[in-house]
């Protein structure tokens, strides 16, 4: 728990969140927690500083600016040409009772793992789409990726396939808050009259599937335009649904080291993947290859999805080993401001995606001895970076996103790094 200091300075937090009508955004939060000291800056002692907040009546409001937002523009995919010829679409009218058959024999992949927990529909929302069946009341077509015929995955329609599921397979929903059919309420599928179970099963609806031989980048992009959910799915998130396997699992683990969020003060967030899409850049700059990337950032992140499902991804324990040891020499070369711009006034500024991507792949392909060296020459390092975050060609250079700046990225962090490496070998000191 915390000491008496620490507990004044929360209480200071108190009355600041009280001022600002119970609320106090992440970046501060995140910013207070880095004051700790190095032994304390723990997962537990996050959440206990939240809780003690929260306890309070103090509300920790999201903060998109821990990601810095100019660097999240370059996130957006660029949209160029395909041939039309490689989107293989099937539409088909079909019975809802074909969509209950694979539901109940396990051939519609649900994936709610990368859905948004606030996405999630009310009882009543399922209920009243019970009962816009029994209405005969139209409902919209439904998207699927066919591309694996006994294991479709759910484009567009997740909610609306989960109600039907909930209520006719799982038989746990119990009709609630409907409008018209009120003699139905509290009744579940098998208790309807056969005349609506009849109502149900013989809907006729719409389905496109997406077929196996349209290509994963094609896909994607038919994933990202399609889904129209009440809130729009982070690329990581598309990600995550089209790439299943061990790729979707040892971002999952990765993210969840302690090593990881302690680099990053606990500043990403992993309610949108966002944290996971950290460790696939990593494994794209460090394992996958940065001759890879052709300046669409979202191609290059698919095929290390892509890379880490094939048979030829390099060792799983070999990527969780190199990432714990750079998350803790990025730490313990750069502390607070890790994977941060620096500025001459010391504010400690939002993580930049770019700048991550630099240091993980400068440091990966550095030796153990020379990063032990460059943690006792710390500020040396900072100072050097400081410079270099002052450069107008530099910042340039980590805000677009064309191969010839991805690539100098790197070669300005490295060259930095090992100006410091020489520097003090000419000096005579040893690593």
């Amino acid at each position: 728990m915390f000491d008496e200091k620490e507990k004044e300075d929360l209480d200071l937090l108190v009355q600041m969140g009280r001022k600002q009508g119970g609320k106090l955004s992440s970046m501060l939060i995140s910013n207070f927690f880095v004051g700790f000291s190095s032994e304390k800056q723990t997962k537990n002692t996050y959440q206990e500083m939240i809780a003690y907040l929260e306890q309070a009546g103090i509300q920790i409001v999201d903060d998109s600016s821990e990601i810095e937002i100019e660097d999240e523009l370059q996130s957006v995919p660029e949209i160029r040409p395909f041939d039309p010829s490689k989107i293989d679409i099937d539409m088909k009218t079909m019975e809802l009772s074909s969509i209950i058959k694979r539901l109940e024999y396990h051939e519609i992949n649900m994936n709610t793992d990368f859905q948004r927990k606030s996405g999630l529909w009310t009882q009543k929302q399922k209920s009243q789409l019970i009962e816009s069946l029994l209405l005969r009341i139209p409902i919209p077509a439904f998207y699927f990726d066919g591309g694996i015929k006994d294991n479709w995955l759910i484009i567009d329609g997740l909610q609306r396939i989960t109600a039907l599921k909930e209520f006719v397979v799982d038989q746990t929903l119990k009709l609630s808050n409907l409008e018209f059919y009120h003699d139905l309420e509290g009744l579940t599928f098998p208790e309807l009259p056969r005349a609506f179970v009849r109502r149900i099963e013989e809907t006729n609806i719409i389905a496109y599937i997406v077929k196996g031989g349209t290509p994963e980048n094609v896909k994607y992009n038919i994933f990202k335009r399609i889904n129209t959910g009440g809130l729009e799915l982070s690329f990581q998130e598309i990600r995550h649904a089209l790439y299943q396997g061990p790729a979707t699992a040892l971002c999952k683990r990765l993210a969840n080291i302690p090593e990881f969020q302690m680099a990053t003060t606990y500043s990403i967030r992993d309610d949108r993947m966002m944290d996971q899409e950290f460790v696939l850049r990593f494994i794209a700059v460090c394992y996958y290859g940065i001759e890879k990337y052709e300046g669409i950032p979202d191609n290059y992140l698919n095929g290390t999805m892509a890379y880490l499902n094939s048979s030829n991804r390099a060792d799983e324990s070999d990527i969780e080993k190199q990432f714990k040891r750079i998350m803790v020499a990025s730490k313990n070369i750069m502390g607070k401001y890790a994977f941060r711009k620096l500025g001459e006034n010391g504010i400690r500024r939002p993580i930049n995606k770019a700048i991550y991507e630099a240091w993980c792949r400068s440091l990966f392909i550095l030796k153990d001895e020379e990063i032990v060296f460059l943690e006792k020459n710390k500020k040396q390092i900072y100072d050097s970076f400081l410079e270099l975050c002052n450069d107008s060609v530099f910042l340039q250079v980590i805000k677009s996103s064309d191969k010839k700046s991805f690539l100098m990225r790197f070669t300005y962090i490295s060259n930095m790094l090992r100006r410091v490496l020489n520097d003090k070998k000419d000096k005579g000191s040893e690593f």
